[in-house]
């Protein structure tokens, strides 16, 4: 939601998003981390890294669209770590339904040191085939029961429509911080964001069906 909305802010200033991005996330003072006050928190320096990186890999302002076509940027900070997501999108009217086609999604992530680099992309792309799921995905209840009873009526992403992740961790020296959740948050946002430069429509409400959309390939 926040993400959505720092875009839209940009949109309405007439500024590039990625440019709009940083200079919110570096307004931010820097907090201190001592041994007094332990606890991990948004390092701005940090944040401007991994969106600068996820710019830059995703070709952000450097390449032509076809019609049609968005990226979109968004950021996240949870659980020690800082992920910055761009996503392309593609979305067209099939049988009368806008259908929106994620063609491509760009990772980066600051976590510090990296033991194991393959389990580290596996929990990131797993992140974002969970967040494309929960964009289609909602339950509802019919006399206090719920009546989505199986997969059959709760669609999970499936591969056909699961775009190619690109994963990338920018090496640093900072404490080790987490990697199962953190690159699950931005994907929403960074495919909202995607639709509305390929359309010039805002999507405000999850799942997407809710606002005339599918997801699909």
């Amino acid at each position: 939601m926040v993400q959505s909305f720092l875009h839209e802010m940009s949109a309405a200033a007439g500024r590039d998003h990625v440019e709009f991005l940083l200079e919110v996330i570096n307004s931010r003072p820097e907090v201190a981390v001592t041994p007094a006050s332990p606890r991990p928190s948004l390092v701005p320096a940090r944040a401007s890294a991994v969106v600068r990186a996820a710019a830059e890999r995703s070709g952000w302002g450097r390449r032509a669209l076809a019609p049609g076509r968005g990226l979109g940027i968004a950021f996240h900070y949870s659980h020690g770590g800082h992920f910055a997501e761009v996503a392309e999108v593609s979305v067209a009217s099939v049988d009368g339904a806008k259908r929106i086609q994620v063609r491509h999604v760009w990772v980066v992530g600051d976590i510090g040191p990296i033991v194991d680099l393959s389990s580290a992309e596996n929990q990131c792309q797993g992140c974002i085939v969970d967040a494309l799921s929960t964009m289609m995905l909602e339950l509802t209840m019919e006399g206090g029961q719920v009546e989505q009873k199986n997969f059959d009526r709760y669609p999970v992403a499936r591969i056909g429509i699961t775009p190619p992740v690109e994963v990338h961790f920018l090496p640093t020296d900072h404490p080790p911080t987490g990697v199962g959740e953190p690159a699950f948050p931005p994907l929403a946002p960074a495919v909202y964001n995607a639709v509305f430069a390929a359309t010039g429509q805002r999507i405000r409400t999850l799942p997407v069906s809710r606002e005339g959309y599918s997801i699909g390939a």
